[in-house]
């Protein structure tokens, strides 16, 4: 993973370098939309839950030049350790939040936070699956590394804060988790 990092930043790093200044800068419009994409790491705050690879999707609209409102939705896959059974918890997520970009040439740093939907499938040895759903809300940030007027690279590092969850089997009392994700993002009018 830490190999794959360092190949994605000497990427940006590249790629940035390349462009003229002019085609690196963004001018955000009101009715301006984005679409994007990114993988990570998810890591649980339950000590009885393994990290696990972790994908979302997202959609945002620009409300002003700096302020914007994003949907996502995501999915990460944990498995169950340290308990007298095996299996594995799926949780699945839909959010909306409210971002702030700062301009910075070619590069944007972000913070963002909302409330979601946190929906935990389990599926544990010798029982029916099972699913619960909590209310939660996030905040984080990162940064976009513009390389096109129109298209970005993203990091993002969130935290998701989540009650307890039940599985046939136990209950997790703690939903929340980190994400660590990269990803790419193109804009639109």
């Amino acid at each position: 993973m830490r190999v794959a990092l360092m190949a994605f930043a000497l990427g940006v790093v590249m790629t940035v370098g390349v462009r003229p200044a002019a085609a690196q800068r963004r001018v955000p419009d009101t009715g301006m939309w984005a679409v994007g994409g990114s993988v990570g790491a998810s890591a649980p705050s339950d000590a009885s839950l393994q990290r696990g690879f972790e994908g979302a999707g997202n959609i945002e609209g620009y409300v002003t030049p700096r302020v914007s409102i994003r949907g996502q939705i995501g999915a990460a896959s944990w498995d169950v350790i340290g308990r007298n059974f095996s299996g594995s918890i799926t949780p699945l997520y839909a959010d909306g939040n409210v971002v702030y970009n700062w301009e910075g040439g070619a590069i944007h740093p972000y913070v963002t936070g909302g409330v979601g939907i946190y929906h935990y499938r389990a599926s544990e040895s010798a029982t029916q699956d099972r699913s619960d759903t909590k209310p939660g809300v996030n905040l984080g940030g990162g940064v976009e590394f513009f390389f096109t007027r129109h298209a970005t690279f993203t990091t993002e590092v969130l935290y998701h804060k989540v009650g307890a969850f039940a599985s046939p089997l136990a209950t997790f009392n703690d939903g929340s988790f980190w994400r660590v994700g990269v990803g790419a993002k193109l804009y639109s009018h």
